[in-house]
């Protein structure tokens, strides 16, 4: 679960609005990418996402699980077991409130490391273009 939260919180808040506004028009096809690097290994953007992506991990460690619980078990067709309704992720694991410590902790990182990712297809995004190009051409005709 939390290898799961920290890359769903930074791609959320990167294609959220507020994001969007900060972005510059694309010149290329390969600048969204550069964009993306640049905002990604920004050390004030980073600080930034760490804050945010921690209160949102406060926020939803506690919130109520009954309804989830309820939600997950009507989905996979089953009976949902009785939970308190006031039950909450950080009442049933007391370690969780670690989580928001550890997000705040690793998501400069990880943004980091996915900044460079993206510099690099922005890199090569001429290059695949070009082999596209180059396997239509060779590929067969459909009729």
């Amino acid at each position: 679960m939390r290898r799961l939260i920290l890359p769903v919180a930074v791609m959320a808040a990167f294609s959220s609005p507020a994001a969007a506004q900060d972005a510059p028009a694309p010149a290329s096809q390969a600048a969204p990418l550069a964009g993306m690097a640049e905002q990604m290994r920004d050390p004030e953007r980073q600080r930034e996402m760490a804050m945010m992506v921690q209160a949102m991990t406060e926020v939803l460690l506690d919130m109520p699980i009954a309804p989830l619980a309820k939600a997950a078990a009507d989905m996979a067709g089953e009976q949902a077991e009785e939970i308190d309704p006031n039950m909450t992720l950080r009442q049933m694991a007391p370690d969780a409130g670690e989580v928001s410590k550890q997000v705040g902790k690793n998501l400069p990182r990880a943004m980091e490391a996915m900044g460079s990712m993206a510099e690099g297809f922005a890199a090569m995004a001429p290059a695949l273009r070009e082999m596209a190009e180059r396997m239509k051409d060779a590929l067969p005709e459909r009729h």
